[in-house]
C-alpha cells in the first residue's frame, strides 16, 4: 500500500448556472507508481520479460453516492507477448487530491502477490451502491500446462476501495486462453424494471460472447450464476471483441461491441448513405428485460442491431483500440452513445474521434459524426476514444491525440489528451479542453506487438458534476535518459524495445478532473498554457533589439513577465549566452540557458547595446504567467540566425 498526494490547489469552486460556466481543468495528477519490478533471472525472450515501472491500460469508476471518492485500475508490468505481472489500483476519497495505490490481492503468481494464474490483463472496474467497488480482470497462465488455462476474477471492496477481497473466479477453464477483453457494471438504479445492486460481468471467448451476473455478496462465488463454470450464458453465438455492457434506463441490459457478423441494418437518422464494408461492424445487442429477470434465471437477448461498419485505420507504431467502442448512456433522457476511432472522414491514415446516438433504446442509429476539429488530410490521430454522460445530461468525449504527419513510425513523440462536452445530445461539442499538463512521450511506454502500448482503451466517469479522464502516460525520469524503444531497421511502421531500452520505460496512470465552472474562476493547472512568439530581430552596429508577444490561453490570469536566452552556438553542441550588458559569457551546455528579462509583456522587447561577433546565434522566449507557469520551448518562440 502507497499513497500519493497531488500538488496543493485552491479549494474546488461551486458550480454557477450552466449557462455561464465552461468545462474546465481542475487537476491532472500521476495516481501511482508501478513499484514491482521485473522477474529475475531474465528471459533470454524479450517477448517475456516483465517491464517495470508501466501501468496500462486504465479504467476509471466514480461513487454515485460520492463523486469525490474515484477507483481506477489498470495493469501493471507488461509482458509483450501478452499480460502483465498483475494488476493494480488507486483509490481517492477529495476528488483526486490525494491517492492511495497497490495491487488487487491474490491474482497471479508474480513474487509477493499470492495468486494461481501467472499473468493478469484487462482491468476494469465499476462502482455499485453502499460504497461497494468491483474490480474485475482477464487471469490465465501463458507457460505453465500449455497455456490453456484461463478465467474471469472479481476482486470486490466493500469500503470505496480502500480495501480488496480475495478474487472470486466466474470463469476456470483449460480451454486454450479463450476467455478475452471482459467488461463490467452495475445497476445503480431504483424504478421499475430495475435490480438496485446487480452486477454484470461480459467478456468473448472468441465466438461467442458471454455472461455472468450476481445480486449480493459478490465476493463469494455461490452467489454468481451456479452452472456455468464451463460455459457461461451466451449473450451473441459469433465472433465479438470489446463487449462493452451498460444498464439502460428501463433497467434492461445493453451491449455495444465489435463483431465480424453484422447486425440487423439500422435506418441512420438524418441520411441512408451506404458504407463500403470494412470486415467488422459496431453493434448493439439488449436485454431488455435483464433488470426484472429473477436470479439465477438466464437473461433473454434480441438480435443484434447494426450501428454501423468499423473503418478504423488503426493506429500507426501502437497498440490501440483500432475501432473497439466505448458507449454511455444518460439515465434520465435514455439516449445512448457510441464512440469509436474512424478514418471514414479521412484521406491519409489517421483517425478521427466520431459518435453515433440512439434515441429509441438502441433500435435505430444516427449516422456516425466526428466530434474533433481539423483537417482530413493533416496526419493529426485521434483514438482511443471514451465516453460519459454525467448527472447533468452533459455528454463528454475524450480522445488521445499525436501527430503522425512525418518521421515514421517515431513520429512525434508527444501524446495529448483531448476532453469535449455537448449540451444537446451530441448534437454540437465544445472546443478542445487539452487535459494533460504534461504529454505523454511514446518512447518511454510499454511495449506490446511491435508498438509502443497505453492501452486498447481508456475511460471517463462522470457523476455529481465530477468528471474524471483516465489513461497510461510514458515520460523520462530525467532530461536526457535515452528513450527506450526505437525505430524497427526493418522499415516498417513498427518500434522495438531492445536490452539497451530496459529500465527506460516509465509509464504511470494519471487522472484528470474537469468540472463546468464560470470561466477563469476555476483552479489553474494549464502548465503550458503561455504562449510566446518572436516577432522581430534587428541587428544594428553597436545593437540589437527583439520583439514579440505573448499570450495566457489557459488560464487568462495574464502574463506575469517575458524572458529573453540569447546564445552565440560554439563547437561541441555548446553555447556562450549574452548578459543583460550584452556580453557573452563563458561555455556553458546549450540547454542550460540564462534569461534575461524583456520589457512589457504583449508586446515585449529588449534591446542590448553589443556589437555581436560573426557566428550562428539562438534566441528564446519564455513567458511566466501569474499563475506562476512557464512556458516550455517551442517552434514559436525559438529562433536561430547568423550575424556576418
Amino acid at each position: 500500500m502507497a499513497a500519493l498526494a497531488a500538488a496543493a490547489l485552491p479549494a474546488l469552486a461551486q458550480p454557477a448556472s450552466a449557462a455561464n460556466t465552461v468545462p474546465t481543468l481542475v487537476r491532472d495528477v500521476r495516481t501511482g507508481v508501478d513499484k514491482l519490478g521485473t522477474r529475475n533471472p531474465q528471459p533470454a525472450d524479450i517477448q517475456e520479460y516483465v517491464q517495470p515501472d508501466t501501468q496500462i491500460e486504465p479504467s476509471i469508476a466514480v461513487n454515485p453516492a460520492n463523486p469525490r471518492n474515484v477507483v481506477a485500475v489498470y495493469q501493471e508490468g507488461r509482458i509483450a507477448d501478452g499480460g502483465d505481472a498483475t494488476n493494480g489500483y488507486a483509490t481517492t476519497f477529495d476528488a483526486g487530491k490525494t491517492w492511495r495505490y497497490g495491487e488487487l490481492p491474490n491474482l497471479t503468481t508474480f513474487p509477493h502477490q499470492g495468486g494461481m494464474f501467472e499473468r493478469a490483463s484487462d482491468a476494469v472496474v465499476a462502482f455499485g451502491p453502499h460504497n461497494t467497488v468491483y474490480a474485475n480482470s482477464l487471469v490465465f497462465d501463458f507457460n505453465t500446462g500449455g497455456g490453456l488455462r484461463s478465467g474471469i476474477a472479481v476482486n470486490v471492496s466493500k469500503d470505496g476501495g480502500r480495501h480488496w477481497s480475495k478474487p472470486v473466479i466466474l470463469q476456470d477453464d483449460k480451454l486454450g486462453g479463450l476467455n478475452d477483453k471482459n467488461w463490467i457494471v452495475v445497476d445503480n438504479g431504483s424504478g421499475a424494471g430495475h435490480h438496485k445492486g446487480r452486477v454484470y460481468v461480459v467478456w468473448d471467448r472468441v465466438a461467442p460472447v458471454v455472461y455472468d451476473y450476481c445480486d449480493h455478496d459478490c465476493d463469494k462465488r455461490a452467489n454468481w450464476l451456479p452452472n456455468f463454470q464451463t460455459l457461461s450464458p451466451v449473450v451473441f453465438p459469433g465472433q465479438g471483441i470489446g463487449a462493452y455492457p451498460l444498464v439502460l434506463k428501463s433497467g434492461g441490459l445493453g451491449i455495444v461491441l465489435d463483431t465480424t457478423s453484422p447486425g440487423a441494418p439500422t435506418q441512420p437518422a438524418g441520411g441512408d448513405e451506404p458504407e463500403v464494408p470494412s470486415g467488422t461492424s459496431h453493434v448493439f445487442i439488449s436485454a431488455p428485460n435483464a433488470g426484472s429477470t429473477p436470479y439465477p434465471l438466464p437473461l433473454t437477448f434480441q438480435p443484434p442491431i447494426e450501428i454501423t461498419e468499423n473503418h478504423s485505420n488503426g493506429v500507426r507504431a501502437q497498440r490501440a483500440a483500432d475501432g473497439l467502442p466505448a458507449a454511455a448512456v444518460d439515465l434520465k433522457s435514455g439516449a445512448l452513445y457510441a464512440v469509436f476511432d474512424d478514418g471514414r472522414f479521412r484521406t491519409d491514415k489517421a483517425n478521427d474521434a466520431v459518435i453515433s446516438t440512439s434515441s429509441d433504446n438502441g433500435t435505430t442509429w444516427s449516422t456516425p459524426k466526428k466530434v474533433n476539429p481539423g483537417g482530413k488530410a493533416d496526419g493529426i490521430d485521434h483514438y482511443n476514444v471514451t465516453v460519459a454522460v454525467g448527472t447533468s445530461g452533459r455528454v463528454h468525449v475524450a480522445y488521445r491525440q499525436r501527430n503522425e504527419s512525418r518521421n515514421s513510425p517515431l513520429f512525434s513523440p508527444t501524446i495529448d489528451t483531448y476532453d469535449q462536452e455537448s449540451r444537446n445530445g451530441g448534437k454540437t461539442f465544445s472546443a478542445p479542453l487539452k487535459v494533460d499538463v504534461k504529454p505523454s512521450n511514446a518512447w518511454y511506454d510499454a511495449f506490446s506487438r511491435d508498438g509502443s502500448f497505453e492501452g486498447d482503451y481508456n475511460e471517463t466517469a462522470s457523476a455529481g458534476g465530477y468528471t474524471y479522464i483516465t489513461r497510461a502516460q510514458g515520460m523520462p525520469l530525467h532530461r536526457r535518459e535515452p528513450p527506450a524503444l526505437i525505430k524497427n531497421p526493418d522499415g516498417s511502421d513498427t518500434v522495438l524495445l531492445t536490452n539497451s531500452g530496459k529500465g527506460h520505460q516509465h509509464q504511470r496512470n494519471w487522472v484528470a478532473l474537469i468540472r463546468d465552472l464560470t470561466a477563469g474562476h476555476g483552479p489553474c493547472v494549464a502548465s503550458n498554457s503561455p504562449r510566446t512568439t518572436i516577432r522581430h530581430i534587428r541587428i544594428r552596429a553597436n545593437e540589437v533589439a527583439f520583439r514579440g508577444t505573448a499570450r495566457d490561453l489557459g488560464c487568462k490570469r495574464g502574463i506575469k513577465r517575458v524572458e529573453v536566452a540569447l546564445a552565440r552556438k560554439v563547437k561541441g553542441h555548446r553555447c556562450r549566452f549574452a548578459d543583460r550588458s550584452g556580453n557573452l559569457g563563458p561555455r556553458a551546455a546549450c540547454s542550460h540557458r540564462r534569461f534575461i528579462r524583456a520589457k512589457g509583456t504583449s508586446p515585449w522587447r529588449l534591446t542590448l547595446v553589443t556589437d555581436l561577433p560573426d557566428g550562428h546565434y539562438e534566441l528564446w522566449a519564455r513567458a511566466v504567467t501569474r499563475s506562476g507557469f512557464r512556458e516550455g520551448p517551442a517552434g514559436r518562440n525559438r529562433r536561430a540566425f547568423v550575424v556576418r
